[in-house]
């Protein structure tokens, strides 16, 4: 199965993400933006200022050339460099602090040749920016090497401020998406819980928000019109088939009756009376059932039988149940099987709906299934577990959970050979079965038939 995506999550990650990206793209600019600025700066300064000590440097050489250290250090000491000289390949002067081997011989090859050339290296991990300057007029070279700590050290400042600043607005990009995402997904999930709760048989839930949204309210407005119309539209039906069940139990109360005088003289009939008498008391104990079945379910639905909750030991109730199913359609009682492990437990439940449950499955097993073979009571998982086997061929796995519906009834529907039924025996099953608060589902049976599977909770001791 695949894992649904978060609408939360989504969210919180676009808008972070997003933030994120837009800060790093922007702290990406202007770093390289101030980069270029400063560092284009520091080298157009530092070129113009060694054009300036060059001229300086022919001055003396040309007029009192013993004077050379001294400028060399006062250049040294006013521009924070380190300078040297050479002449014919020899060092003629430098500066306290300057040292030959921060000039590449590349650099040293252009000079020489005459060309005034520049190039930003480290030496000894730091930044150094080194211009060489001919001066042919005195067969000189003049060099100055300018260290750039201070303005690396400033950029990787810059850096770090604009790195934490990207971390920052990608934080408060995530707070912002946090923000967001609750607001818009916390009215979804009020209707998603609202919605499920109306699938379990709450009808009385209803939204409510305060100082919402206008689409919010809206959004709930529409739910709470729409369940409205719901619970209306199944009132109406439920008080339809009531009434519609009331009304038939009248003229089906005289056609039993009058079945039943014709039954009295069924000897005085013709051989085609006879069989014409016998399918109208089959169909008749059909609609009859019919009638019973659709009456309880509006009633049901309508809410107008409430439910009478007892708790009562559970191995007792079923042999009941099962004693009393058996002598209203004249059959043998099952047999109950109670696992060694299971002593006397306690469950809450109605009685009534509880016996019409254990009814309908031994009276579907007798109709379709060749009867109920044994009838199993265990533990599992904390929960009461009550098994209805069958002597039958079995529940396709394509009907297991149709079969519960109303009006379904499988083969039986085509089937002609099939004992027929109403198709709502096992749906108001299911609904008694969740009414007490129970769970059943169709299962196959070690000996190869069904196994209509009742899970019940149980209770620790008597209310």
């Amino acid at each position: 199965m695949t894992r649904q995506r978060s609408l939360r999550v989504r969210l919180l990650t676009t808008f972070g993400l997003g933030a994120f990206i837009l800060s790093s793209l922007f702290a990406s600019l202007t770093y390289v933006g101030v980069h270029h600025v400063l560092v284009s700066d520091k080298i157009n300064s530092d070129l113009k200022q060694s054009y300036v000590n060059a001229a300086l440097v022919r001055s003396t050489l040309y007029t009192a050339p013993p004077n050379l250290p001294s400028l060399l250090n006062s250049i040294e000491s006013a521009t924070a460099s380190n300078v040297l000289v050479q002449t014919h390949h020899q060092w003629l002067s430098r500066s306290h602090f300057a040292s030959t081997n921060d000039v590449p011989a590349a650099l040293l090859e252009l000079v020489r040749a005459g060309h005034p050339a520049y190039q930003t290296l480290v030496v000894n991990g730091q930044i150094v920016f080194v211009v060489g300057v001919p001066i042919p007029a005195v067969e000189t070279q003049f060099y100055e090497v300018f260290h750039l700590g201070v303005l690396d050290r400033t950029l990787r400042t810059l850096l770090q401020l604009l790195a934490v600043g990207a971390l920052f607005t990608a934080a408060v990009g995530f707070a912002g998406g946090n923000w967001v995402a609750r607001r818009a997904v916390r009215p979804l999930e009020s209707v998603s819980l609202a919605a499920a709760s109306i699938a379990e048989g709450e009808l009385t839930t209803r939204l409510v928000v305060v100082q919402a949204d206008r689409e919010v309210q809206q959004l709930t407005q529409s739910f709470n019109d729409m369940v409205e119309q719901l619970v209306n539209r199944l009132e109406r039906d439920a008080r339809f088939a009531s009434d519609v069940s009331h009304e038939l139990r009248s003229p089906l109360t005289t056609l039993a009756t009058a079945a039943a005088v014709l039954q009295s003289h069924q000897d005085e009939l013709s051989a085609s009376g006879q069989e014409s008498l016998n399918l109208l008391l089959a169909d008749l104990s059909i609609f009859q059932s019919l009638v019973e079945d659709l009456l309880e379910m509006a009633r049901s639905d309508a809410g107008a039988v409430p439910l009478v909750i007892e708790t009562v030991p559970a191995v007792e109730l079923v042999r009941q149940c099962l004693r009393s199913a058996a002598r209203r359609h004249g059959l043998s009682e099952p047999v109950v099987e109670v696992e060694r492990d299971v002593s006397n437990p306690l469950v809450a439940v109605d009685r009534r709906r509880f016996e019409r449950v254990v009814t309908n499955l031994v009276d579907n097993a007798h109709r379709y299934a060749g009867g109920t073979t044994a009838v199993r009571l265990c533990y599992d998982e904390g929960q009461l577990v009550i098994d209805f086997d069958d002597a039958g061929a079995g529940v396709p796995d394509e009907e297991r959970d149709a079969i519960f519906e109303r009006f379904f009834r499988g083969r039986a529907a085509h089937d002609r050979s099939l004992a027929r039924g109403t198709g709502l025996g096992l749906a108001l099953v299911r609904d008694h079965v969740r009414a007490i608060g129970g769970h059943i589902s169709v299962l196959t049976s070690p000996e190869g038939g069904a196994r209509f599977e009742i899970r019940l909770p149980m209770v620790e001791e008597a209310l």
